[in-house]
């Protein structure tokens, strides 16, 4: 259990371990499979309304702009925002599967962290803890709320109860998410977690078969369906961003402990989180105010590290070693 006051913030590393790209390797496979005319993800976008020449326009842009993050790219290119979204949904969705999340694997963290979250019983079960993440996946919720019905009994028996007890831990997607969890909301975009659903094998089977044949308005109601998914993806400069900041910059300002898992520390990412408004490190633990901010710094040099501390003021110092999340969580997370 977690009784100090403690928000992670997660960032592409942190969902790797579970099948999904890293921002380049996303990049790289929406530019290598709309290359090719014959792939079915080129037939998934045409199929949706967009054009040839929009897609090997939209292709040719992103693949010469060495962008190392479609959102970046996405910012300064707004006339493929829609197309964009759609690319990023369509291939993050191919990578939701369950079987992944409950497999072992040297880097999988999720185990770890969502094991110290659990009570001897569910009277006890209160975690002063928030999740902040700038992924669109939703793996770690999910992960979350399989592993905590499946822990206690009576969850098992009322679907309901643990829908309300992990609705308690705030969840919050900067970015927006591909779509909200059954058990997360109730609006006609919700879905369970997986990579096939009615509206997407509608759709590809219309590509795929001859034999098979749809209504207008049947086809019509999924490609409305996928764009609603990827409506829900926010790019940074749009408004609907902020009210979700907000509730970040709150849960951020009363928070004891701050971790950062798996994150890059891009320059904007960070100024909106607003960590200057933090209450000063002090230079005595047992201070009131005193919040501790680290996070993991794997593969991220010591220029880079150097420039983290200085834009935000010296409140993040990561560690010189190169943790992964699985081993961060080991040596320097306060679990209390």
């Amino acid at each position: 259990m977690i009784k100090k006051p403690t928000v992670f913030i997660l960032g592409a590393g942190a969902s790797i371990p579970y099948g999904y790209p890293s921002g380049e390797n996303l990049v790289r496979e929406i530019v290598n499979d709309l290359s090719r005319p014959g792939s079915l993800f080129y037939s998934l976008c045409r199929e949706l309304g967009f054009t040839e020449p929009h897609i090997l326009e939209f292709v040719s842009t992103l693949d010469r702009s060495h962008d190392k993050s479609i959102d970046a790219f996405l910012q300064r290119n707004e006339s493929f925002i829609i197309l964009g979204k759609v690319a990023i949904t369509l291939k993050l969705i191919v990578h939701e599967d369950e079987t992944v999340l409950f497999s072992p694997g040297d880097d999988k963290w999720y185990r770890d962290l969502v094991s110290e979250l659990k009570s001897p019983s569910l009277d006890s079960f209160d975690n002063a803890v928030a999740f902040l993440t700038f992924n669109y996946d939703r793996s770690f919720e999910h992960y979350l709320y399989v592993s905590i019905q499946n822990s206690y009994e009576e969850l098992k028996q009322s679907p309901g109860q643990c829908d309300e007890i992990v609705n308690r831990i705030p969840i919050i997607h900067l970015h927006g998410q591909i779509g909200k969890l059954p058990w997360q909301d109730n609006t006609v975009t919700r879905r369970d977690y997986g990579s096939s659903f009615k509206e997407l094998d509608l759709l590809k089977r219309s590509i795929e078969s001859r034999n098979d044949v749809f209504s207008a308005a049947t086809l019509d109601e999924a490609k409305h369906y996928i764009f609603s998914l990827s409506e829900q993806i926010k790019i940074m400069h749009e408004k609907e961003l902020d009210s979700d900041f907000e509730e970040a910059n709150k849960l951020l300002t009363s928070a004891r402990n701050i971790y950062f898992l798996g994150f890059a520390y891009h320059d904007e990412n960070l100024r909106r989180l607003d960590l200057s408004a933090l209450p000063p490190i002090s230079q005595a633990l047992d201070q009131s105010n005193e919040v501790n901010i680290d996070g993991t710094a794997y593969g991220i040099g010591a220029a880079k590290r150097r420039h983290v501390e200085t834009i935000t003021n010296g409140k993040i110092k990561m560690s010189d070693k190169n943790y992964k999340v699985k081993e961060f969580l080991r040596e320097k997370v306060d679990f209390e």
